[in-house]
C-alpha cells in the first residue's frame, strides 16, 4: 500500500494580496496607461509639465500676430496659420489675447495653464493699458501725420502784405519799392463786392483763383446762423443769434471758391473784398469777435489774451505751413510763436495780440 506524498507547504503569508490575480510580466501594460515594474506593481509615465500662463500672456500680446503663442502652447498647425494671416489680421490675436486673459487657453493635450489665478489681474489691467495706450497714441499720430500731409498739400498763398495808404505812401517816396510792395502790385486784385439777402440764399462769386476777405453780418438773426463755402474752408461762421466777423477764404491752393451758402433767419449782408482791406497791426492788435489782421511785429512771438466762451483759435498764414499757435476753449493768456503775415482769429469774446 503506496504511501501518501508529502503535502506542498502553502503559499507565503506575504504573496495573499497576489493570490488569484492575473499576473503580467514586468514592464507589461495591464490598463489605463499603467505598467507593471520591475517586482510587479503598477507605475505611470510621469505626467506632462502645465504651461505657463504668464509666458503664454506675455507671447500672445507682443508676439500673437507672429502665432509664438500658439507655437509655444504645442499648437504647430494653428501656429503656421496664424503666422501666414498675421494674427488673423489682428482679430485672431485678440481673441486668444482674450481667452487666455479669461484663463481658457489649453496646450496642445487640453491641459489649463499654471498661474492663471496668482497673475490674472495683473495681466488684465496691464493688457488694457497697452491696449487702451497704443490705440490713442495711434489716433494721435494718424492726425498728426494727417494734418502734416494737408499743410504740406495746400501751403499758404497769401504771403504778399496789404497795401495800407502809409504802405503806398512810402513805395512812392522810395526809390527802391519793398518786396511786399512788388509782390502786391503784380498780383491782380479783387473789386470790392458786397451781397445782400433774407434768410437761406446760395451766392454764386468768381475770386479769380486769389484768397479773399469776407465780413459776413446779420445783426438782427435769432436762431442758426451759418456761412459755408465749397472751397478748402467749408464752414466759416456756426452760431447762434445776431453775427458779424470777418474771414480769409483760399488760403491756400486747395479747392478754390465759387458759392457761399448762407442760412439765416433775417437780413444779411455778405463782403468780399481784396486782401488789401485787411487791416495791418505794427505790434498790438485787439479786438471782438472774428477778425482777420495782417501782423506786422518786430518778432515771431507774441502774448496772446482771451476773454469769454466758446472757441478761441489763433492761426498765422506768414509761413510756407500755417501756424496755429492757440486751438482752445473759453479765456486764454499765453506767450506763442507768431510769425509776422496775415492772422485769422475766431473768438466769442475780446482778444489781444501784443508782440513780445
Amino acid at each position: 500500500m503506496s504511501q501518501p506524498g508529502p503535502t506542498p507547504p502553502p503559499p507565503p503569508a506575504s504573496d495573499y494580496t497576489t493570490y488569484g490575480v492575473p499576473q503580467f510580466p514586468a514592464g507589461q501594460q495591464y490598463g489605463d496607461g499603467q505598467y507593471l515594474g520591475q517586482f510587479g506593481a503598477p507605475q505611470q509615465f510621469p505626467a506632462v509639465p502645465q504651461k505657463s500662463f504668464l509666458t503664454t500672456w506675455l507671447l500672445s500680446l507682443f508676439l500673437g500676430g507672429l502665432g509664438v503663442d500658439r507655437f509655444y502652447l504645442g499648437k504647430i498647425g494653428t501656429g503656421i496659420a496664424k503666422l501666414l494671416t498675421a494674427g488673423g489680421l489682428g482679430v485672431w490675436s485678440l481673441v486668444d489675447l482674450i481667452v487666455t486673459l479669461a484663463g481658457k487657453q489649453t496646450d496642445k493635450n487640453r491641459q489649463p495653464l499654471a498661474g492663471h489665478r496668482q497673475h490674472k489681474v495683473l495681466a488684465i489691467v496691464v493688457s488694457a493699458v497697452l491696449l487702451v495706450g497704443g490705440m490713442v497714441i495711434g489716433a494721435v499720430s494718424g492726425a498728426v501725420a494727417a494734418l502734416a500731409i494737408q499743410s504740406a498739400a495746400t501751403s499758404p498763398i497769401i504771403s504778399a502784405a496789404p497795401v495800407t495808404d502809409e504802405a503806398a505812401a512810402a513805395a512812392d517816396s522810395s526809390e527802391a519799392p519793398s518786396a511786399s510792395a512788388e509782390a502786391t502790385a503784380d498780383r491782380p486784385h479783387l473789386v470790392a463786392k458786397t451781397l445782400t439777402g433774407t434768410g437761406d440764399d446760395i451766392k454764386t462769386v468768381d475770386l479769380k483763383g486769389m484768397p479773399a476777405l469776407v465780413t459776413f453780418t446779420c445783426k438782427a438773426c435769432s436762431g442758426n446762423t451759418v456761412l459755408g463755402t465749397n472751397g478748402a474752408e467749408i464752414m466759416l461762421v456756426n452760431t447762434i443769434g445776431g453775427y458779424t466777423g470777418s474771414h480769409l477764404v483760399d488760403t491756400s491752393t486747395g479747392s478754390p471758391t465759387s458759392e457761399f451758402t448762407v442760412h439765416a433767419d433775417a437780413a444779411w449782408t455778405l463782403k468780399v473784398e481784396d486782401l488789401d482791406a485787411v487791416p495791418t497791426a505794427a505790434g498790438k492788435a485787439s479786438g471782438h469777435g472774428d477778425m482777420v489782421i495782417y501782423w506786422d511785429a518786430p518778432s515771431d512771438q507774441a502774448a496772446v489774451t482771451n476773454k469769454g466762451a466758446g472757441q478761441f483759435l489763433v492761426e498765422g498764414f506768414g509761413t510756407e505751413i500755417p501756424e496755429l499757435p492757440v486751438d482752445g476753449e473759453g479765456a486764454y493768456s499765453g506767450t506763442v510763436q507768431l510769425t509776422p503775415g496775415f492772422v485769422q482769429v475766431k473768438s466769442e469774446g475780446s482778444w489781444t495780440i501784443t508782440a513780445k
